[in-house]
């Protein structure tokens, strides 16, 4: 009887030791691993707008931004567009895996500029899914140039502000795109007509030919744009144009720790604010300009 006793009890502890396995087992099953998209882009930026990827944590970047003179600007006289060229330099670091923060000089009013980008969430799929990567920008610009009109002005008025808040979404490897609600605050407008808030949507999209080759496309239309006065011919008087949406088509082009972009967009300036609410340029005149985006990542702090 004792030893009935005893296979009964050892019978039954299998049994429950099989039950455990069996629920550890489905439960694993229900629940996977949270898988985290990468690379949805190429680099930090489409060729105006921004990407939702950034430097990893620890990384430094150094970015350069070239806008050659448009090709309806003298093209051959101004040595091929530049003579009248426009570059803005920036250099950011990310402190951690979901901010990154930088600095920036363009010659273009002579403007400075201080960033910060910041991850909200991540495309996954798994225990957690999450359909779309969503990233936060924000940047402050100084435009130091002189005034020559002869006004007193205080500091203030040379300060404009941009936030993009990046929906990504990967659909397949090859494919990726994305919107880009924007907002650009100029302290100063030419005239009380104008708006000091600008808002935009920006669109974009990638699709990669190659593991090293993809080709962009950005679009950012004005929804309360501003307009500019344009001088009359022939004595005429001036009249008043609205500011051009931002258009660009390139290809990016990966080489190790190098990214090549190369575009053709109708806006000359690098600054985003001049980028997405001053712009002149126009694909049908044929306001075009070739340019490039360079960047160059260092590792600063590796990981543990």
């Amino acid at each position: 009887m004792t030893k009935l006793y005893f296979f009964l009890i050892l019978a039954l502890s299998l049994n429950l030791s099989a039950q455990d396995d069996l629920l550890a087992e489905l439960e694993a099953t229900s629940l996977p691993a949270t898988e985290y998209t990468f690379a949805t882009w190429k680099g930090t930026k489409v060729v105006n707008l921004q990407t939702n990827e950034m430097p990893g944590e620890g990384v430094l970047q150094y970015t350069i931004l070239h806008r050659f003179g448009a090709f309806n600007q003298d093209f051959v006289y101004n040595f091929f567009g530049l003579d009248n060229a426009q570059v803005r330099l920036t250099l950011d670091y990310s402190p951690k895996e979901w901010l990154n923060v930088g600095l920036g000089h363009t010659g273009f009013l002579k403007t400075y500029d201080a960033f910060a980008k910041y991850r909200l969430t991540r495309q996954s799929k798994g225990e957690k899914n999450m359909p779309v990567s969503i990233t936060g920008f924000s940047s402050v610009y100084y435009a130091n140039q002189r005034f020559n009109d002869g006004l007193d002005r205080n500091a203030t008025t040379r300060f404009s502000f941009v936030n993009e808040l990046i929906i990504a979404r990967k659909f397949t490897p090859n494919i990726s795109a994305q919107i880009v609600p924007t907002l650009v605050h100029f302290n100063l407008v030419e005239t009380p007509n104008d708006n000091n808030t600008i808002f935009a949507l920006g669109l974009a999209a990638r699709y990669k030919i190659t593991k090293m080759h993809a080709i962009t496309v950005e679009y950012v239309p004005q929804f309360n744009g501003n307009s500019y006065q344009v001088p009359g011919e022939n004595g005429a008087a001036p009249s008043l144009e609205k500011f051009s949406n931002a258009l660009s088509i390139g290809m990016d082009i990966e080489t190790g720790g190098h990214v090549f972009q190369l575009f053709v967009t109708n806006a000359q300036g690098v600054a985003e604010p001049y980028v997405f609410a001053q712009n002149t340029g126009s694909w049908l005149e044929g306001d075009l300009h070739f340019g490039f985006n360079i960047s160059r990542v260092f590792t600063i702090k590796k990981k543990k």
